[in-house]
């Protein structure tokens, strides 16, 4: 077992949020990690960081492994579902991946996904001249509140991530919302 620190800055560097700069400089300086696991400080310090030749790969190849990301999932769709609520300039991606991961297998996200998801993959699909800002006036402020009930569930821990990746991207989960909560997320 690491320390949980470790743990999310190794994930931080894997998913490209936490530079290699600053994972090499956090590492020297913070001592949590030589004190608890000297064994995976060595092989830590000792990784060459300066080489760029595949040193994403060769990082995850060696650290990915210390990493229950199920642990960072909440945390991710939140990012997504923050996009969405505030309509910035990566919502139709965020609302692109809600409708992704319904139909991986993420069932609390199903009015995200169907009601608004999928008019994006119609948008994409469709041959007519549509504007994706007069798609996307369609869809809000209703997308907001039903962005912001999904991002309540995760953060009251009614949608508890618990196991590693099924394959598709997708992690299980322990759904605990109420009835009327579950048919309030429904398509």
């Amino acid at each position: 077992m690491i320390p949980s620190i470790v743990e999310q800055n190794i994930h931080q560097v894997l998913i490209k949020k936490m530079s290699v700069q600053s994972f090499e400089q956090w590492l020297y300086e913070d001592d949590v990690l030589e004190s608890s696991n000297p064994d995976l400080y060595l092989e830590l310090i000792s990784f060459n960081y300066s080489s760029e030749d595949n040193f994403y790969y060769r990082f995850y190849d060696s650290f990915a492994q210390y990493v229950r990301f199920y642990k960072f999932e909440a945390d991710r769709i939140k990012g997504y579902l923050n996009s969405i609520i505030d309509r910035d300039g990566n919502c139709s991606n965020a609302i692109w991946v809600m409708y992704e991961l319904y139909c991986k297998g993420y069932g609390f996200l199903g009015k995200l996904g169907i009601i608004y998801g999928f008019c994006l993959v119609d948008y994409e699909t469709s041959e007519s001249n549509h504007n994706i800002d007069t798609i996307l006036d369609k869809l809000y402020p209703e997308i907001i509140d039903d962005a912001k009930n999904v991002r309540n569930w995760l953060e009251e821990g009614k949608v508890v991530f618990k196991s590693q990746d099924n394959g598709y991207g997708v992690f299980e989960y322990d759904d605990l919302r109420s009835e009327t909560e579950i048919l309030q997320g429904n398509a």
